[in-house]
Formats: C-alpha cells, sequence, structure tokens
C-alpha cells in the first residue's frame, strides 16, 4: 500500500517536494491532500500537482484521517506550532530544514514525537548536511545509505550545541566547536532592513548597519545579533518574527544554489567578496510570505548574489 502524504504548505519548497517526490512509483507514494493558510492557494497548489483533497487550514490536515505523512514546508520560525500540531495528532512528519531554531524547540518536537509514537525526520543527510528532498534509500549528495534513518529513535543527547544546523549532528563548516577549539575571530558585515514596498520586498535605505560577527556563525546565529542591533538602532520595532534574506530576496538558509548549510565565512569564500562588503538584510515573517518574489531586488550595487563554489568542494 502507498505511503500518503499531505503537503503542509504551498510555498515554493512544498512545490519542489512534491515534483521530487512524484518521481517515485505511485505504488510507493502519493500526495493526496494539501493545505495552506488561504484556501485559494491550496487550491492553486492541489490543481498544478493534480492533488485530490484541499484545506484552507494546517488543522483541517492533522485531522485527516487518511494522511499517514505530513511534509512540514512553511518557514522556520513557525516549524514549532505546526510540528507539534501534527505530531500531536498522531501524524508523522518529515520537516524542510532547519528543524528548529535551538535545542529547546527540538526537544519539544521529539517529546512530542515520542509521547504519540510517530515518526519526525529534518530533511537532511547526516554524512554531508545535503537537502534529503524525497525519501529515497540514499543521499543524492553523497550516495550514502540513509534507509537507516526510519530506524532513528527519537532521542536528543544531553550535550547539544544550540544552532539547528548542529541540532542533527550533520557536519557542517560551523560545527567545528563540537571537535575542537575553533579560535575566536570577529570580523565586520553590513545589515540592513527590508521592507514591503508597492508588493515587492526592497531594502530600506539609510538602516545598513555594521555588525561584529564570527565567521563560523550560521543564519540564526547572524539574525538574532542583527535583530538585536537593530532594535538598538531603533530600526526595528516589530517583536514578531524575522527571516534573515540575501541581497536578492531570497531566505537565507544554504549557501546560494548549493545545499551547503550557511555560515559567514562559507558565504564569503563562495561570493568572493571581502567581510566588510558582504550585505544581508531582516525582514519581517509576514512581508516576506506576501512578498512577489522575483529572485532580484532593486538594490544598487548588489541585487543579485553570485556564487562561486569550489569543484572540490563536490568532489
Amino acid at each position: 500500500m502507498a505511503t500518503r502524504w499531505g503537503i503542509c504548505s504551498s510555498g515554493r519548497i512544498s512545490h519542489d517536494f512534491t515534483v521530487a517526490l512524484k518521481t517515485l512509483p505511485p505504488e510507493d507514494h502519493q500526495v493526496v491532500a494539501v493545505a495552506a493558510r488561504e484556501l485559494e492557494d491550496a487550491q492553486e497548489f492541489a490543481t498544478k500537482h493534480s492533488i485530490s483533497r484541499v484545506y484552507g487550514s494546517y488543522e483541517e490536515l492533522a485531522r485527516d484521517p487518511d494522511i499517514d505523512v505530513v511534509y512540514i514546508g512553511v518557514i522556520h520560525p513557525y516549524h514549532l506550532s505546526t510540528c507539534l500540531l501534527f505530531t500531536n495528532a498522531k501524524k508523522n512528519v518529515l520537516c524542510k530544514k532547519p528543524l528548529a531554531m535551538n535545542t529547546k524547540r527540538v526537544k519539544e518536537f521529539l517529546s512530542s514525537a515520542k509521547r504519540n509514537d510517530v515518526f519526525l525526520m529534518e530533511m537532511h543527510c547526516p554524512f554531508c548536511g545535503s537537502s534529503v528532498t524525497a525519501p529515497h534509500g540514499f543521499c543524492g549528495g553523497c550516495g550514502g545509505d540513509i534507509t537507516f534513518l526510519k530506524d532513528m529513535p527519537n532521542k536528543v543527547p544531553e550535550e547539544m550545541p544550540t544552532t539547528s544546523a548542529h541540532l542533527s549532528a550533520q557536519p557542517s563548516t560551523s560545527a567545528g566547536s563540537l571537535y575542537g577549539e575553533i579560535q575566536k575571530k570577529i570580523v565586520k558585515i553590513s545589515v540592513g532592513v527590508m521592507r514591503m514596498m508597492d508588493g515587492c520586498l526592497r531594502p530600506v535605505r539609510g538602516t545598513l548597519l555594521p555588525l561584529d560577527v564570527e565567521p563560523q556563525w550560521s543564519c540564526q546565529e547572524l539574525l538574532a545579533a542583527a535583530i538585536k542591533k537593530q532594535k538598538a538602532f531603533n530600526q526595528v520595532a516589530e517583536d514578531g518574527a524575522h527571516v534573515l534574506l540575501y541581497p536578492d530576496v531570497r531566505e537565507v538558509t544554504n549557501i546560494p544554489g548549493t545545499d551547503i548549510p550557511f555560515t559567514v565565512e562559507m558565504y564569503k569564500k563562495t561570493s568572493g567578496k571581502p567581510y566588510q562588503r558582504i550585505k544581508l538584510y531582516t525582514c519581517t515573517v509576514e512581508d516576506f510570505e506576501n512578498s512577489c518574489f522575483t529572485g532580484t531586488t532593486s538594490s544598487e550595487d548588489d541585487g543579485v548574489v553570485r556564487v562561486h563554489v569550489p569543484f572540490q568542494m563536490f568532489r
């Protein structure tokens, strides 16, 4: 009998996952339902992917008795509430990376999954850190056998670092602190604010601030520091969730065009820019979700992120 999938969120990542999932034999995997916060968005997604059941809320999907596993495609500040909705409804969950913002939230996820006897997995290969875009038996990035993941217990070690990139124990450029001392180094980049203007996200003039960071910082660590500084300068008044964006309005999670988890140092190396020329932006989740994303922006000299990844990184 085929595994019956429900898709939570009708965004770009959910689209990519659904396309990948449909490359598998239909007798093994079927997408049978999709839910979005707006019914019209779910209907459009269902039409595009030939999905039979459509819901205008995540709660309706959680109540569907014919769903075996739910793919969580919402942006990461909402992973906690959304994952708990489905694990508490006794649904198996596959969540896009990063699983959570810190160790405390991951423990809440795993506690709920264990309590409700359901499967919970973040879409990461534990060997190379690549995204797992569909439930194949082998990682498309390194070729490693990942079939064992279905048998992994819902367990968090006692000692875990707090960045979500570390929480799934995958190797990343920011994970060096697990294995040895990293010489502390402070570098300076620039952070600004993007807001919705004329229906699209645009940088707000005069908001770029210098920010002292450590090269190994992940996107979550960088976002927290940026928001703190912007609040100190009265540039961010909102207390809600924020996301970190590249100049071309893409969300900062990986190095652009790769599955490599973001760190300041890796972005510097792949973009070819010195630290002092790096510009990133904060934005409210609400504005980001409502933006007319095009992949480019009118930012004066930094409109497109160009990344040069050394060939040996993929050997």
